[in-house]
Formats: structure tokens, C-alpha cells, sequence
């Protein structure tokens, strides 16, 4: 204080020596953020009653060096319609198990692995399961990671399926080995951002079983913390095995309780939202966030 009122002041500067690494402070959770949630919907009328029950679990712990991530989603939903003197009951359910663990090498390499285990009546599978090791390359920093990414991941995968009817290749059940390698591009500037990914896969077994996914995000900023967000999606679908054999029913059709098959699929939504309240960003790690 006493140099700062002397004529030297402007020639004097102060640094502090000891680094400071991103991760120490003192939390009691070891970083670790959990999540839990339910709903639940219910309506009735004289000839008809439906519900829906849904739940999820999730726990996370993100640093700089180590990404992990496990959540679990379970849905069932009903319908119960009366009419001519009988009774027609319809019901869907899934469960979803994903768990992600992501290592950081360097500023532009991770390596890590998923595993994704599910089960669906709307997609006639009765139990599937999905290992999946994987590897990413950032063209960009990591460390530039809030204002621009260009990722590639690719990770080899195994599929192993076990239907609950019999499908159109006659299966009820298979294991597959497959690859798929995604692209994603995020650009951060003063007028908003942008997102774009594109994401490959197939099976070795049939090079004709593939998927090709378009994803894209416009978020414009209008005013300070108001922004105008346009999103939308391509898929390029021939890869499903899990068709039940015979079709469905017209019930199954309206009621969108089976999968119909189709080559593509599109979807697009548009939006206002604002955001405010601290400046100061919790950890940023984005590897693996196309995984």
C-alpha cells in the first residue's frame, strides 16, 4: 500500500507463484452431482382411462482429468379403452442402464468407454446390451473448449440382442460387431453458437445395415441473456433388425406402441430462451459429449 502512493506505483506488478489447479478446493462431494426424478400421469373418462410413470437416477463427477457419468430411465405408460362390449388394453415400458468412463491424455486426446443396456416393447427388445470402448481427437484445444471444438470419435462396438417376438431375419437373438464414428463441430461467438454433428455406423457383418444422423443447433442471441434457438435432425435409417415378423395391428399403429419400418426419420423445433445469473462457469469438460 505503500509503494501503490509513490511515483513508482506504474512500474510495479504483483504475481501470486503457487499454481492452482482447477480441482482444489474443498467439496465435500468429491464432485460427484446426483440426480433423482419421478412423474406421473393419469386421466380417465368413462370408456377410456390412461397413465404414465417414468423415473430416472443419475450420478456424475466431472474434472479435468476424469469423466464419469451413469444414469438409469425406466417409463411405462397404458391405455385401457372400452367399446362394443370388450375391453382393449395397451401398454408400453423401457429401461435404459448407460454408464461412461472418459480419461484425459492430453489437450487433444481421450480415451475411454460406455456401455449402454437397455430393453423396449417398442422396439421388440426384451434385453440388449452395448459395450463400447472409444477414442476422440479435438483439432482444438481442449483448453479453447467454451469458444470452438472440432471433435472425431470413433469406437468399435458389440451388440448383442435378445428380441421378445420373432423378427422379419427370423432371430431371437444375436450378438453383432459393429463401428461408428461421429463428428462435431461448436463454434461460440458474440451473436450466439452452433452446433453441428454428423455420426456414421454400420455392422460388419452387413455393410448394408447402417445409419447415417444429422444433427444441427442455431442459437442466436437477440438481447443480453435472450437468445432464439432453431434445432433439427436427419437419420438415414437401414439398420432395423429388430422388426417384429408379421407386422403390427392397427391398434399397435395408432397407438405408436411398435415400430414401423422406415428409411429416414426428421424432426426440427424452434424456441426463445434467457439465461441469467452468475458469470462464473462450473467445470467444463466436453470429451465424449458425442458419445
Amino acid at each position: 500500500s505503500y509503494a501503490g502512493k509513490t511515483p513508482i506505483a506504474g512500474r510495479l506488478s504483483i504475481s501470486y507463484q503457487d499454481k492452482v489447479e482447477p480441482t482444489s478446493v474443498q467439496d465435500k462431494w468429491n464432485f460427484w452431482v446426483f440426480s433423482i426424478s419421478g412423474s406421473g400421469y393419469f386421466s380417465g373418462e368413462k370408456l377410456s382411462r390412461s397413465y404414465s410413470l417414468s423415473g430416472s437416477f443419475s450420478a456424475n463427477r466431472i474434472t479435468p482429468g476424469f469423466k464419469f457419468r451413469t444414469s438409469y430411465n425406466a417409463y411405462r405408460d397404458s391405455d385401457r379403452f372400452s367399446f362394443d362390449g370388450g375391453t382393449f388394453v395397451s401398454t408400453s415400458k423401457s429401461h435404459n442402464l448407460f454408464l461412461l468412463a472418459v480419461k484425459s491424455i492430453n489437450d487433444h486426446w481421450s480415451v475411454g468407454g460406455g456401455l449402454n443396456a437397455y430393453s423396449s416393447t417398442y422396439s421388440n427388445i426384451k434385453f440388449a446390451v452395448k459395450p463400447a470402448p472409444a477414442i476422440e481427437y479435438n483439432f482444438f484445444p481442449y483448453s479453447q473448449s467454451t469458444r470452438r471444438q472440432l471433435r472425431v470419435l470413433w469406437k468399435p462396438t458389440y451388440n448383442s440382442y435378445r428380441y421378445r417376438e420373432e423378427t422379419i431375419y427370423n432371430k431371437k437373438s444375436e450378438g453383432l460387431w459393429g463401428e461408428t464414428l461421429s463428428v462435431t463441430l461448436e463454434l461460440k461467438e458474440k451473436w450466439g453458437s452452433i452446433s453441428n454433428a454428423f455420426e456414421a455406423s454400420h455392422y460388419f457383418r452387413d455393410l448394408g445395415k447402417n445409419r447415417m444422423e444429422v444433427y444441427t443447433e442455431l442459437s442466436l442471441r437477440l438481447y443480453k441473456g435472450l437468445s432464439l434457438t432453431l434445432w433439427g435432425n436427419y437419420s438415414r435409417i437401414h439398420d432395423q433388425l429388430s422388426l417384429v415378423k408379421g407386422g403390427a395391428t392397427y391398434e399397435e399403429i395408432l397407438l405408436r406402441r411398435q415400430q414401423l419400418e422406415t428409411s429416414y426419420s426428421y424432426s426440427g423445433q424452434i424456441g426463445l430462451s434467457y439465461t441469467f445469473g452468475s458469470i462464473f462457469s462450473n467445470v467444463v469438460n466436453p470429451r465424449f459429449n458425442g458419445y
